[in-house]
């Protein structure tokens, strides 16, 4: 029977869902190991200069199973990060493999998996069960979590207009779509980038991309179509530097400390 006492009013602050995403080489991961009070679970053997507590890297899926397990029974830790993704779905679906005898999820000579069925239904339903166990921390330990990704570009061919292209999450498609819907706030990181036009000869110009500093953009917002972002907590964009990272962490997972946002488009030079 429902209970009308369960009902609430008004938000319920929870911890926070994030993803940061961007091309290699931008800090991601040391902005990501910056959040407060944070256990890093690394996929690839790249982060060991990240200053916080992290895992030994992870060689096989049923390792971050185990991990969960233990941080279920209680953990001091507030943040929990993994970073990669995309490594992380190398480990995701040989395990979906060995637990249900495929060669590959790709496999078009075996008719549980061929035509794309063992990405879009066996490897989705285990990235579901990934994101329910993520749940279960945020909701049992209160922990926020932190989910670091590469970029790619895919071509987006929209019903109305053009189709363009944009920057996504180096992962399949269906379990960027299962991502998607779960996080609360999927970021864009990339450099601050000038453009400089050139005579090229012949009455033509070309433009060449300068950057002129360290600064990087954490693009929040969901306004730009070159790239997939958004948030359901009206953040904008963040200019992020080597000595503001761990406040940007702070702010995007708790809402204190409140940096100032910037909304800087891409400057081009004459």
């Amino acid at each position: 029977m429902f209970d009308p006492r369960s009902i609430r009013k008004g938000k319920q602050p929870a911890p926070r869902k994030v993803i940061i995403y961007g091309s290699v080489k931008q800090g991601k991961s040391t902005l990501a190991g910056a959040s407060p009070n944070c256990l890093m679970i690394p996929t690839e053997d790249r982060v060991s200069h990240i200053d916080c507590n992290k895992t030994e890297v992870v060689t096989n899926y049923q390792e971050i199973i185990d991990i969960f397990k233990y941080l279920k029974e209680g953990t001091p830790y507030k943040t929990l990060v993994i970073d990669s993704l995309d490594w992380l779905e190398f480990l995701l679906h040989a395990y979906v493999c060995e637990k249900n005898g495929f060669k590959s999820l790709t496999d078009n000579k075996d008719a549980s998996v061929s035509y794309g069925r063992g990405l879009k239904y066996f490897a989705t339903e285990q990235w579901k069960d990934f994101l329910y166990n993520l749940d279960i921390l945020r909701e049992e330990q209160k922990m926020s979590i932190v989910l670091v990704a590469h970029s790619t570009v895919e071509k987006v061919s929209p019903p109305d207009s053009d189709g363009y292209d944009r920057y996504t999450l180096k992962l399949d498609k269906n379990a960027v779509s299962v991502l998607t819907e779960w996080v609360d706030v999927i970021a864009f990181y990339n450099k601050e980038i000038f453009v400089k036009k050139e005579d090229a000869g012949f009455n033509k110009q070309k433009g060449k991309a300068i950057q002129v500093d360290d600064t990087r953009l954490l693009h929040m917002e969901a306004t730009n179509p070159a790239w997939l972002s958004g948030n359901s907590f009206g953040l904008g964009i963040a200019e992020v530097k080597l000595d503001n990272v761990a406040e940007v962490m702070n702010y995007i997972l708790t809402g204190e400390n409140i940096i100032e946002e910037q909304s800087k488009p891409v400057k081009k030079t004459k």
